[in-house]
């Protein structure tokens, strides 16, 4: 019979070991998820010119052509969409470093 000790650390242990998994999962799909994002990004900045601003300003397309506007939609949007991105999957990145170290130390004590 094990004693009590050991039975939290193995609950703590199967713990990390399924948010390590869901995690992993997580930063597999990201690629996937991305392509999704972008296809909403791209019709987003085809529509963007259009939109009015806030408090009632004029639609960036009665300011600038609309070509121009699109370029500089784009531009912003991409920027915006890599460093979400970049951060995102460092993220989940470092979420797995500090599940495999919790776990190497729980299996350690």
């Amino acid at each position: 019979m094990m004693n009590p000790k050991s039975l939290d650390e193995i609950k703590t242990i199967e713990e990390v070991t399924l948010e390590m998994s869901e995690t992993k999962r997580k930063l597999k799909e990201l690629p996937k998820r991305a392509i999704k994002e972008i296809i909403i990004l791209t019709f987003l900045a085809i529509t963007f010119p259009f939109l009015p601003g806030r408090r009632g300003r004029k639609p960036m397309i009665e300011n600038w052509e609309y070509g121009n506007a699109l370029v500089f939609v784009s531009i912003l949007f991409a920027f915006v969409y890599l460093i979400s991105y970049f951060w995102r999957k460092d993220k989940l990145e470092k979420r797995i470093r500090e599940l495999k170290l919790k776990e190497y130390l729980i299996q350690k004590q």
